[in-house]
């Protein structure tokens, strides 16, 4: 049987130019062009991983939804930790003389959450004054000695689950980019997967756009209306109560450009959000809301700093985005 010197051949199904050599006694491989990632429109992943274990927060999450456990089984999917989630730390209160929910120290695994979910208007208005005004901790410090003393002066129509909410809001802090899945009920399924709080990750652009070599903080997304086209916060709430809140949100909601909007239907409808129109949608099932999203971190246009924007700093942009587009990022929290 006659012997081949060579075999050449084109690797089509990697829609690369390879090169195969054969002979009788090596095989050499010399490969041009773009990496496989670029090629092929795939995700950025990094060979040096820094990865722990959390665990979904069951106590926070229940209290999130009105103490109904049936609604966080039947809508597990909606408070679940899904691949790529910002995965929140809520080991800490926010109060110094409120205790830990549920002795957390006791905990193998530090506590996160990916979402609001329920959350009562009250206490997510009390978030973003929290987040928005202060420039000092003194300032930040006040406010919550404030609300703490009169409740019924931030808002005289709050129920008793919007002030234990308020009660108990944790210090959130971020932990990492979730590359697992955990259901937020234990009668679900397993409640604890990894995160992955250092290394290259690509994941989802909030609402402003990044450019690289951007510094990357993370929001929620009832935050959204506190912040310029361009990423940086407005000027501080003047009114110190619930519904002053309400009314400079309200006051700043702004409409998303069309292709923007495309993009984010696009992500809400992997979170199961599904509504009847792209630019304004009213109908929405069983869906994933208020969730964190990274922004690039900027002063206010008079050069102000909040320091709530300065704590959430968790890694750098490598490659720049539009409004809900993906992008890459070198996830730096364990050295911060």
């Amino acid at each position: 049987m006659m012997r081949m010197n060579a075999v050449y051949r084109i690797a089509a199904e990697c829609n690369l130019y390879s090169l195969v050599y054969i002979n009788s006694t090596h095989l050499r491989t010399k490969m041009s062009g773009p990496n496989v990632a670029s090629a092929t429109g795939t995700r950025l992943d990094s060979a040096a991983k820094h990865q722990i274990a959390v665990r979904a927060s069951y106590e926070h999450l229940l209290s999130w939804v009105g103490y109904e456990q049936v609604l966080l089984q039947k809508e597990k999917h909606a408070f679940s930790i899904a691949k790529d989630d910002i995965t929140i730390g809520v080991s800490k209160p926010v109060r110094k003389n409120e205790s830990s929910r549920c002795s957390a120290r006791n905990k193998a695994y530090p506590s996160v959450v990916t979402t609001l979910a329920r959350m009562e208007q009250s206490a997510k208005n009390y978030l973003v004054a929290l987040f928005h005004n202060p420039t000092t901790f003194q300032e930040r410090d006040r406010f919550i000695q404030k609300v703490e003393r009169r409740p019924d002066a931030w808002d005289p129509c709050m129920s008793e689950i919007a002030k234990k909410q308020i009660a108990e809001m944790p210090e959130f802090y971020f932990v990492g980019v979730s590359v697992g899945f955990a259901y937020p009920h234990p009668l679900s399924g397993d409640n604890v997967c990894t995160t992955m709080l250092g290394g290259m990750r690509t994941i989802i652009n909030g609402a402003f756009p990044v450019d690289t070599g951007d510094i990357i903080q993370w929001y929620w997304e009832a935050e959204t209306n506190c912040f310029d086209q361009d990423g940086r916060r407005h000027d501080p709430i003047a009114g110190e109560r619930s519904e002053d809140i309400t009314a400079f949100l309200q006051g700043h909601s702004k409409d998303l450009a069309l292709d923007s909007a495309r993009r984010k239907a696009f992500y809400e409808r992997g979170n199961g959000v599904y509504t009847n129109s792209q630019t304004d949608g009213t109908v929405r099932y069983n869906g994933k809301r208020e969730v964190a999203f990274p922004k690039a971190l900027k002063p206010r246009r008079n050069g102000q700093k909040a320091i709530g924007d300065g704590m959430r700093a968790f890694g750098r942009a490598v490659s720049g985005a539009r409004p809900f587009e993906p992008f890459d990022i070198l996830i730096g929290r364990q050295s911060m």
